[in-house]
């Protein structure tokens, strides 16, 4: 009976409709490329290899997204409870800076290496352009859902996402499907799904204050102190959870990095169910972080809630997804299937190792994720090259279930400290 009113209490409460509504949200917006996959494995609407071109068009934004980011978004996540209403204005403001000049000069190097880009991986000469912006528009949209989630606003969260998603949907499946722009339509409708959302973005930053504060180089050499471990962490992430598909072009071609990288969407369903999990937990655990007296129980209950619904959505994913796969998609994508196991349970480490990762961010400890991040890159990028040459995209799968089992390995040591009372009975602390 205790049981069951403590956890009638808690489905009842606030925090867990607010949970709730951030976890619908953010699986759902995320889903969008899950769901087109539908259509788009049809070969009629787009190939195998125009599918291992986006594959490959979306991890090249996730590489630049670091070196445009400097680790402003980690930071506004952090510094939004840390300073007060007129600095973060400041900070927010200057954060701006950076990533257009970053911008900029990512449109210029990739135009000098553009005829490099095309013959090593089929790159079009749009790609130039497109890399750079999308980039852009995935920093300010970061920033929009980030001070979203750090005010507490969930229906705010769930308004954004959906307008994004439908302007996508709508739009992607009408050029692709009606007009036959293939690849370039898929494009198109992230494209401007992703613009209009950061005009919504500007409305709310305006509306909240923090808009048009001084530009501050303290803010500036911050930004660029913490950028470098920031930088060298997201540039480790790209290694751990895009570069097989880099590899997998090198050695193959883009229809293999196109099967293969069906598998990997099926498998991200688990990182898109986590993220969406800890876009809420996180937030609550800085706020308790930042508390003159840190209850740690409470804490060691968000990890339990997060620890079990990931590995349910790793079963539900390992379960269900050849059932997708046997009645929905081409059976062109078939063999990518026996390599999803892997990629999934990979994931799913990974999702336990950036809950303990979220803890030296916090703290800001430059030196450990220095540290950790050069581990996972030369992890990753051993795995991939002994593994993806040996055995092609087969080998990417076993290369991503160990990096991801080494690189827990490596932050539960680093992080051990910081975390050691979730661990241990009782209110221990660290």
């Amino acid at each position: 009976m205790k049981f069951y009113s403590t956890f009638n209490g808690f489905i009842k409460s606030p925090a867990f409709k607010s949970a709730g509504i951030y976890t619908f949200s953010n699986f759902f917006a995320k889903s969008v490329a899950f769901l087109l996959l539908f259509i788009y494995s049809n070969p009629r609407y787009m190939s195998v290899d125009e599918n291992g071109l986006l594959n490959l068009l979306s991890s090249s934004v996730f590489i630049l997204m670091p070196f445009l980011s400097l680790g402003i978004i980690q930071a506004t996540s952090v510094d939004f409870f840390k300073l007060k209403k007129e600095a973060f204005r400041d900070f927010f403001t200057t954060g701006f800076l950076i990533p257009v000049i970053t911008m900029f000069i990512g449109i210029a190097c990739l135009y000098v290496f553009r005829s490099e880009l095309k013959e090593t991986y089929g790159f079009p000469v749009s790609f130039v352009l497109l890399i750079p912006v999308l980039t852009f528009l995935g920093f300010c949209n970061e920033q929009y859902v980030t001070l979203i989630r750090s005010n507490n606003e969930p229906v705010t969260y769930f308004k954004a996402s959906m307008l994004r998603l439908f302007i996508e949907i709508s739009i992607s499946i009408t050029l692709v499907v009606g007009f036959e722009w293939r690849w370039e339509g898929r494009v198109t409708g992230i494209l401007i799904a992703n613009t209009f959302l950061l005009g919504v973005a500007f409305f709310y930053f305006r509306k909240k204050g923090f808009l048009f504060g001084r530009i501050r180089m303290k803010y500036i050499k911050e930004n660029i102190l913490y950028a470098l471990p920031i930088i060298v962490m997201q540039f480790s992430i790209f290694c751990l959870s895009a570069s097989d598909k880099f590899f997998l072009s090198y050695f193959t071609d883009n229809n293999v990095v196109g099967i293969y990288g069906y598998a990997s969407v099926f498998a991200a369903v688990v990182t898109i169910a986590c993220s969406a999990l800890i876009s809420y937990v996180m937030p609550r655990i800085y706020l308790c972080l930042s508390e003159p007296v840190i209850n740690y129980k409470k804490v060691k209950k968000y990890f339990k809630f997060y620890a079990g619904c990931s590995f349910a959505t790793l079963l539900g994913v390992i379960i269900f997804t050849p059932v997708l796969y046997k009645y929905f998609i081409n059976s062109i994508y078939y063999p990518g299937l026996k390599y999803m196991y892997l990629i999934a349970i990979g994931y799913f480490l990974w999702s336990i190792s950036y809950f303990f990762y979220s803890f030296i961010l916090y703290n800001k400890q430059k030196k450990k994720i220095l540290f950790l991040s050069l581990a996972s890159i030369c992890i990753s990028l051993i795995c991939n090259y002994i593994f993806i040459k040996q055995w092609n995209a087969k080998g990417a799968a076993i290369s991503v279930c160990i990096s991801y089992f080494m690189v827990l390995v490596v932050t539960l040591l680093a992080s051990y400290k910081n975390v050691r009372f979730i661990f241990m009975n009782g209110e221990n602390k660290v």
